[in-house]
């Protein structure tokens, strides 16, 4: 089967503590804010690098099997929804702030960034972010702050 062969290969180059594969554990990830819909996956891969990433993302293209990114599932949209035929790569442990540009309102940050971390690196720069969503951590790898008409960091 190709889940077995493919949870073999994912074992072997990340670890056992990263692949998940018991149905208890797998349920924490079954759905994201929106616990209205769930499905559990046959396999969760806590990814601390993109280069665990890259390596969960090839192995699933050679073994045929569907795959799925999400980051702490904090999302009220139903859009970290797994299959239940596929991988699911959680990226909440990739927390690091790669960059933080005051002059042009950016920052640079893994999909595990929480945002009280990104708001406490742009209080030395003395200005403010707040998140566009209600969610507890940053999504999108890149994130961007602009002033409002009231003068506002958005």
């Amino acid at each position: 089967m190709a889940l077995d062969a493919l949870v073999g290969r994912l074992r072997a180059e990340l670890g056992d503590e990263q692949v998940l594969t018991d149905r208890q554990q797998l349920r924490t990830y079954e759905c994201d804010g929106l616990a209205h819909y769930k499905v559990t996956p046959a396999v969760a891969v806590l990814a601390r690098t993109t280069a665990h990433v890259a390596s969960v993302v090839r192995a699933c293209i050679d073994h045929g099997v569907p795959y799925l990114a999400r980051g702490s599932g904090t999302g009220l949209s139903g859009g970290a929804l797994p299959r239940a035929d596929g991988v699911l790569v959680v990226t909440s442990q990739m927390r690091d702030i790669l960059e933080v540009d005051a002059a042009d309102q950016r920052a640079v940050v893994q999909p595990g960034a929480i945002n009280l971390q990104v708001t406490g690196r742009r209080r030395r720069t003395a200005t403010t972010t707040r998140p566009t969503l209600p969610a507890s951590r940053c999504v999108p790898s890149v994130g961007t702050w602009r002033r409002t008409p009231a003068g506002r960091i958005a």
